[in-house]
């Protein structure tokens, strides 16, 4: 009887130790797949529209997609205000024209598994009625404006399986309200993280959310090949062979 006691408390400490040793080994990382002003300027493609009746027109398939074409979009960097505020980088005449953004980040076929078994956050700032889509999908839409505060939003596991290895966009579209107008926005991951690891999922700015200027002082955007030349981020040349 003795025997057959100490080997079951024998097989439970195992156990246990085995969920401990598991426990001990995962760990929860937070990612940001895009972030806010507060990491610098982000890049973007970004397109100004004449109205907001020019807005109503457009189907989700013409801006918001993973494969829609950006050929007439400007390549530039947010975040975006009409006024000359802590949101300014690029400007916006928010009082007659809407706003589509569209930014771009990449995961391996890993991460975007642990990044859809995870916890997905959206947050934004905005001014005003802004609706957002995740790969040509929409996840999350506002009405007015917010002012200084970010908005957080939770994806579903629906909208987080829209995440898929290779390019993702978070695209997003603000009306004209007829005065001041801003956005800015962050995508963040947490995930559960084994010993064996998943990377880091990159944004589509290699060298971090810094932004890449000329010597002339222009930006030279990351979705966009640079010539051969030297280049200034964060007051050190690189030179690009």
């Amino acid at each position: 009887m003795r025997q057959s006691i100490f080997f079951v408390m024998s097989t439970l400490l195992c156990v246990c130790s085995s969920w401990t040793a598991v426990a001990q080994d995962a760990t929860q990382k937070t990612l940001t797949l895009l972030s806010t002003k507060d990491e610098g300027p982000w890049p973007c493609a970004y397109y100004f529209l004449d109205s907001n009746e020019e807005l109503s027109g457009l189907t989700v398939k013409d801006w918001a997609g993973v494969c829609a074409d950006e050929t007439d979009w400007v390549q530039g960097w947010g975040p975006f205000s009409s006024e000359h505020d802590h949101f300014l980088y690029t400007h916006w005449g928010s009082p007659r024209q809407a706003l589509l953004v569209r930014r771009h980040f990449t995961l391996t076929a890993a991460e975007a598994e642990a990044v859809r078994a995870g916890k997905v956050t959206f947050r934004c700032s905005y001014d005003e009625n802004p609706k957002a889509y995740l790969n040509g999908t929409a996840f999350w839409w506002a009405s007015g404006w917010n002012d200084n505060a970010y908005a957080a939003s939770t994806l579903s596991s629906r909208h987080r399986k829209l995440l898929r290895e290779g390019d993702n966009v978070i695209a997003i579209s603000l009306t004209s309200g007829g005065g001041s107008g801003h956005l800015d926005m962050e995508l963040t991951a947490t995930i559960t993280v084994t010993p064996d690891g998943v990377q880091t999922p990159q944004t589509e700015s290699p060298q971090g959310s810094q932004p890449l200027f000329r010597l002339d002082g222009t930006p030279a955007h990351p979705r966009t090949p640079h010539p051969k030349g030297v280049y200034v981020q964060k007051d050190t040349k690189h030179l690009h062979r």
